[in-house]
């Protein structure tokens, strides 16, 4: 690799990011995150005292809306930052205080005088005195962890500078060698391997939570440092491991790095359109039901009076054809609730987003030309939740928006949506809310329903991990890793936006999320015992009709099971915060899983 100013790159016994990581394009920024001035950025030498931390904001709740736009704008899908493959890596669980590089209130990086510590976040002991030499880096603060955030490497990489005039290195006064200390703290994230697949690997990496080593460079060119995965093998040829297993050929550490896969969740990726089309076409579905209760898997269930068309009974009342009864099953439909809940904390369309859909923003059809089209869209309204049934379902959770009320619209000479709080001719009535407030957010039940719905989008077959989820999240812009908080009319970051990539604000499970007890769950799933109604909601018996093999050879008969017998073998788990999400969709995925396999045809 060629540099201005040559770098050693060593063996950095911490783990963190590959090559193959760098091609995320910012999602976990390889290198010091920017902590590092640029050429004409000014370096602060100081104590402590004065230290901020550099991501204070990395746990806020996210919204959408407009002040979402910009050059990058929110969703690293627009930016084209998450199309390259994701990896597994070390993550916080949500309960631990992390270091942070500290920065003054300009956002410079405060260096201070004090032991120099290398990349494997050791002294480098002077051995004349046996103290450690005394250098200027960057110090320390501290923040609260966010559950699934990064956990990033905390070494200073070493590099040295090319001796034009004479060859070779410069030698460093200070130790006599040809070393010089990384002003700035790597922060690398930190890819682990799979323990179910390779066991623990620490008896060859010498590292904690199955991180896989790499090797660390620092550019004192950029002020950064670049890390990748140890170009070494893990098990060579002819090698028994500790699984068992005899490999007739190398195994290095980069075959170690998980890749985290998607699958149908990919449609995430889709533009906006396409989720607010999904999303209103779930919205019709929940106001025609007559009832409303879930399946084991807690999928939304509509029961729904079918009628005919044009006959009615003597009296004009509409001739009942048919009563369906089915759980809201499509991907894409369970992905806009998901998305939905997890921004604004309810499923309320509010009146500022209820004009029809505008297919130009990420492709398709332009609005005005579709308008030409004999068969185009419809200038109707976005529906929005009819918000007194669920209540009346017990669902009132999932509509407790702030400022619901009443409220009329009508269009203009223009064509715009006008939107009131006083009766006007030719306006419409609503119940709702106007626009979306900051003060809502998801918690609680809330998120019984956002893990199912996400396990309804997802494979059945696959499974929830807390990578996958972490990275959905950051393409579906409920995590903010990329593009600012605010800009300007002419899609210039507005003074003083946060950087979210150099500051990612992830969304924080923590504080809103009860634990998750998964025999108490599933006793409080499957066939309705009582109905409820009136603000209360359905309960459940903890069993569900499946087919199920009798004792004569090949003969399937309609079998009554209890789900936590069937389903996870009577195994109680429990997790708080982004593990307990985790198990959360997990479950309600091996659920969805064992349903579609045994469910009676009937029922499905």
């Amino acid at each position: 690799m060629k540099r201005l100013i040559s770098c050693l790159t060593l063996l950095i016994i911490l783990g963190v990011a590959t090559p193959l990581l760098a091609k995320i394009l910012g999602l976990y920024p390889i290198g010091n995150r920017g902590n590092g001035p640029a050429h004409d950025t000014e370096i602060v030498i100081a104590d402590n005292s004065d230290a901020t931390t550099e991501d204070e904001n990395t746990s806020s709740k996210p919204t959408s809306g407009s002040d979402s736009g910009g050059p990058l704008q929110d969703k690293m899908s627009d930016s084209g930052g998450l199309f390259g493959d994701l990896y597994i890596i070390d993550r916080y669980e949500g309960t631990e205080i992390k270091n942070v590089p500290a920065v003054d209130g300009n956002g410079d990086p405060i260096l201070v005088l004090g032991d120099w510590i290398d990349e494997n976040g050791n002294p480098v002991i002077n051995p004349d005195s046996g103290l450690p030499y005394q250098v200027y880096q960057q110090s320390w603060t501290t923040a609260d962890a966010v559950g699934g955030e990064p956990k990033l490497t905390e070494g200073f990489a070493r590099y040295t500078i090319d001796d034009d005039e004479n060859g070779g290195y410069l030698t460093n006064p200070m130790t006599g060698d040809i070393y010089y200390p990384a002003p700035y703290p790597s922060q690398c994230v930190q890819p682990v391997a799979d323990f179910e697949r390779w066991g623990d690997i620490s008896s060859k990496s010498g590292l904690p939570n199955n991180r896989i080593p790499i090797v660390m460079t620092y550019d004192a060119t950029w002020e950064r440092t670049e890390c990748e995965i140890a170009p070494g093998v893990f098990i060579t040829s002819g090698e028994t491991w500790t699984d068992g297993n005899t490999y007739y050929k190398d195994i290095y550490w980069s075959d170690l790095v998980q890749e985290v896969e998607f699958g149908r969740l990919n449609v995430g990726r889709a533009p906006d359109a396409v989720h607010d089309r999904s999303f209103d076409e779930a919205i019709n579905n929940i106001n025609k039901a007559d009832w409303i209760w879930i399946d084991a898997a807690g999928r939304m269930v509509l029961r729904t009076k079918i009628y005919d068309e044009f006959l009615t009974e003597a009296d004009g009342t509409p001739i009942l054809l048919e009563t369906v009864e089915k759980a809201i099953d499509s991907p894409l439909e369970n992905l806009a609730l998901y998305l939905k809940l997890m921004l604004d904390g309810h499923l309320i369309t509010p009146a500022d987003d209820r004009e029809p859909i505008d297919n130009s923003l990420n492709g398709g059809i332009p609005a005005w030309k579709a308008l030409d089209l004999v068969d185009g869209p419809s200038n109707a309204l976005r529906p929005t939740i009819d918000i007194k049934k669920m209540i009346s379902f017990g669902l009132g959770h999932l509509v407790d928006a702030q400022g619901i009320g009443t409220y009329y619209t009508q269009t203009d000479e223009e064509g715009q949506l006008v939107v009131t709080d006083t009766p006007c001719d030719g306006c419409e009535e609503w119940y709702g809310i106007k626009t979306l407030s900051d003060d809502d957010e998801c918690a609680a039940q809330d998120f019984e329903f956002t893990a199912s719905f996400l396990a309804a989008a997802a494979d059945k077959t696959g499974h929830m991990t807390v990578d996958k989820i972490v990275y959905f999240n950051s393409i579906m812009g409920i995590n903010k890793v990329v593009g600012y908080s605010e800009y300007n009319e002419d899609g210039t970051p507005a003074d003083g936006a946060i950087n979210y990539r150099k500051n990612p604000v992830y969304f924080d499970y923590g504080p809103n999320l009860t634990e998750y007890a998964r025999t108490y769950t599933y006793q409080n799933r499957g066939e309705v015992a009582d109905w409820g109604g009136d603000g209360v909601p359905a309960t459940y018996t903890g069993t569900t009709f499946v087919l199920a093999e009798s004792a004569t050879a090949g003969t399937w008969v309609e079998t009554e099971i209890i789900l936590n017998k069937m389903v996870f073998d009577n195994q109680d788990l429990s997790g708080n915060n982004i593990r307990g999400f985790r198990w959360m969709s997990e479950d309600d995925l091996r659920t969805i899983e064992y349903i579609h396999t045994y469910q009676i045809p009937g029922l499905r």
